[in-house]
This record gives C-alpha cells, structure tokens and sequence, in this order.
C-alpha cells in the first residue's frame, strides 16, 4: 500500500510538473510584475463592489468553520493583492503579513494600512524565488492563505507555502473559468489557440493533498459577471491579459482592438463570464 501511495504521488508531481511546462503563456517574474502593476487600479476598485465584498465575507465564514480564529493569530498572505483578504482580516485582530510581486497592488494596500493603523506587514517579494528561511517563514504562520494567485504555480510552490503554516492552510483557485466570448474569438480566430492557461486551478492541490493523506475542507463557488466597459479599455485589458509572457506585435495588437470596435456598436463592450471556483482548507498536521 505505501508502495501504490508513493507511486501514486509520484505520478501526479510528475504529470502537475509537465502542464505547468505546457501551459500556454506563463511569464516571467518581471512580467507578471508589470502585468499586475497594470491592473491594480481598477483591482482595488472591484474590492468595493457587493459582488466582492459577498465573496470575501464567504471565506472568512469558510475559515471559522475550519477553526481559525483571527484574533491574535498570525497570518500569511500569499499574492496578497492589494489586500483582499488582508486588510479584512488585520481589521479583526489578525497580525497579517502580506505578499505580492505587484508594486502596484502593495501600493494601493500601504495606503489604506497607513490610513487605518492596522497590523500588516507588507513584502514586495515574488513567492517563485522567495526564500521561506531567510524570511523567517517557516513553521511561523497560524494561517497561511493563497487565493486565486499565480504565485503557486506548481508543487515546489505549493509546498513552500504549506511548510509556513504550523496549523492551518487555505487555497483557493479556478475550477472552471468561462471565458468571455471576445477572449475565446482572439485565441482562435486572431492567435490560433485552443487551449486557456488557468495555472491548472485547484485540480493538482487537490489531489496532492488527498494522496499525501490530507482530508481538506471543499466548498466549490459560481458566480456569472457582466460588465460594460468603453471598447478601447476593453482590448487594452484583452491585449495586456491574453498577451502575458509574449509580445504581440502591432498588426496582432491591431486585430484585437478592430475586434473590440466592431462587437461595441455604441461604444461599449458588453462582456460576460461563467466561472467556477473552489477553495480548500486542511491542517498541516491533520494526516
């Protein structure tokens, strides 16, 4: 039986390192850096939306039913944002250290930790690289969070974070992402493309956990999004997302906005988007 268990491991470590070295149009830490700083505006904004403001009064209820108590607990937060779930939770006696490559997403969070004097510490550091012992992370944190983050790209990642937790982990990423129909045209039509990049969601995590001998705490999400936004943000958005780990060059950049001006009869593109999500709990001495 240990010998099917290692094998089984094995074989799944081996299989998340391969879609990982496939996937389509993962950049490098300089990339995802600017690509974020891009999107940190409007970012920050969408934390004010109801929508927002629901999803994360959810996951703080999914981590009390898990056990935590944010009051005088330690926590790590990892592609922290501009403070999602960190700013909620320093706001409820958590001493949260944030993380994040985006200059940009930890400027929009300084100012609203300066603003209301809460307990957070702000790292601007990429969690590929990071050095967990030089850091003084190992083994430190009550609750360590990555949700819906590129940082945890693959299983070296994954098991960093989990060796900086001494009692409990959350995880959350795409189940299945819908992509609005402009996104699905450009692959095909304008790239050539079939297959979408979801940094392998929450699918590999899972399963990794279960076969090490993790029981964790499941709860799977939708959510449908509409939004109307000018047509000329809309391809710039579309350009600097679909365009991440590669350079598009003028015709193609072109292309994509012509696509946009003619799908916004009035100006406006009018985009939809089905998505499912899960996030996950477990202990790290619960096997």
């Amino acid at each position: 039986m240990e010998l099917q268990k290692k094998d089984n491991i094995d074989n799944l470590v081996e299989c998340w390192k391969k879609a990982t070295v496939e996937a389509l149009n993962i950049p490098d830490e300089g990339r995802m850096a600017e690509f974020w700083n891009k999107r940190s505006k409007n970012y920050s904004k969408n934390m004010e939306k109801e929508q927002r403001k629901k999803r994360t009064d959810e996951i703080l209820e999914f981590l009390e039913e898990a056990g935590f108590n944010p009051e005088g607990s330690k926590v790590l937060d990892i592609g922290c944002g501009p403070g999602t779930l960190s700013l909620p939770l320093a706001r409820l006696g958590t001493e949260v250290t944030a993380l994040d490559i985006s200059s940009g997403m930890l400027d929009r969070l300084k100012d609203t930790v300066k603003k209301e004097s809460l307990p957070v510490d702000i790292i601007e550091c990429s969690w590929w690289t990071a050095d967990i012992d030089e850091l003084g992370f190992r083994n430190e944190y009550d609750l360590v969070i990555a949700s819906m983050t590129p940082a945890i790209r693959d299983i070296e990642n994954f098991d960093k974070m989990t060796a900086c937790s001494k009692n409990l982990c959350y995880y959350s990423n795409f189940l299945r992402r819908g992509e609005d129909r402009a996104y699905r045209d450009i692959r095909s039509s304008i790239l050539g493309e079939n297959s979408v990049n979801n940094m392998n969601g929450i699918n590999y995590p899972f399963m990794y956990l279960y076969l090490s001998g993790y029981k964790p705490s499941v709860r799977i999400n939708h959510s449908e999004w509409e939004e109307e936004t000018n047509w000329k943000e809309a391809a710039d958005q579309a350009i600097d997302f679909i365009g991440r780990g590669r350079d598009f060059d003028d015709e193609t950049k072109e292309k994509i906005r012509d696509y946009y001006q003619n799908a916004s009869p009035d100006g406006m593109y009018h985009s939809e988007s089905d998505v499912y999500t899960g996030m996950m709990t477990w202990e790290v001495n619960g096997r």
